[in-house]
């Protein structure tokens, strides 16, 4: 396992729901159990605040951190074009990440592909979320 995983995982200032919040979503990955709960709250049609809490492996719980860093002062469109990228992604369209997500690619690459579904789960729930609104 790569310690840039450990590393990010480990970042847990979002790591908590939000007290209060306009959305809230509890998923769970059917093929392996892990589960994650993501609260967020939105001002102008974008995110401006993000918590999540899960019983996952280290993959999730990584991507979890990464992305509700990366999230904040997102518009809904830029969170939806994300999630398509990311599907591009792993169905090996690109083989890389565009510039603008060089961030995600310390997750998001040719290493983990196996780990898909785990790393995509924190994605998969804010999408289902703004996919409500």
């Amino acid at each position: 396992m790569d310690l840039n995983i450990l590393k990010i995982a480990s970042n847990t200032k979002n790591n908590k729901l939000l007290k209060s919040y306009d959305y809230i979503l509890k998923q769970k990955n059917s093929l392996c159990g892990d589960e994650i709960e993501i609260s967020i709250k939105l001002k102008n049609k974008k995110i401006s605040k993000i918590g999540y809490t899960c019983k996952s492996c280290v993959y999730t719980q990584a991507s979890a951190s990464l992305l509700s860093d990366f999230l904040k002062n997102k518009s809904f469109d830029e969170v939806k074009e994300l999630k398509l990228t990311l599907d591009k992604f792993f169905k090996k369209k690109f083989v890389r990440l565009p510039k603008k997500l060089l961030i995600l690619s310390k997750l998001m690459n040719k290493h983990n592909l196996a780990r898909k579904d785990c790393l995509m789960l924190p994605f998969v729930t804010v999408n289902k979320i703004l996919n409500k609104l």
